[in-house]
């Protein structure tokens, strides 16, 4: 994110190639949220925020998928439990 701040050398298929990588994979997705829900909500943060300013194109339905993943990290983090 930083080089496509400083010098909007980032390719797009870079944030896609990361995106399958660490959201759309449900296995490391999964990973993460038991053991760093706070670094999940970071990178999904930052995906939001890189597609904010115009630095990642993505599909609404990827879009709403970070939003999701957002909302589960931070309920994680505040312990809410709604399944229960």
């Amino acid at each position: 994110y930083g080089w496509s701040v400083t010098a909007n050398a980032v390719d797009n298929f870079v944030y896609e190639d990361a995106n399958d990588t660490y959201i759309n994979d449900e296995n490391i997705r999964k990973q993460m949220m038991d053991r760093n829900p706070e670094a999940l909500r970071d990178m999904v943060t930052t995906f939001l925020e890189a597609n904010s300013k115009g630095y990642w194109e993505t599909s609404e339905e990827n879009l709403d998928k970070l939003r999701q993943v957002y909302q589960e990290c931070e309920d994680k983090i505040e312990g809410v439990d709604f399944v229960a």
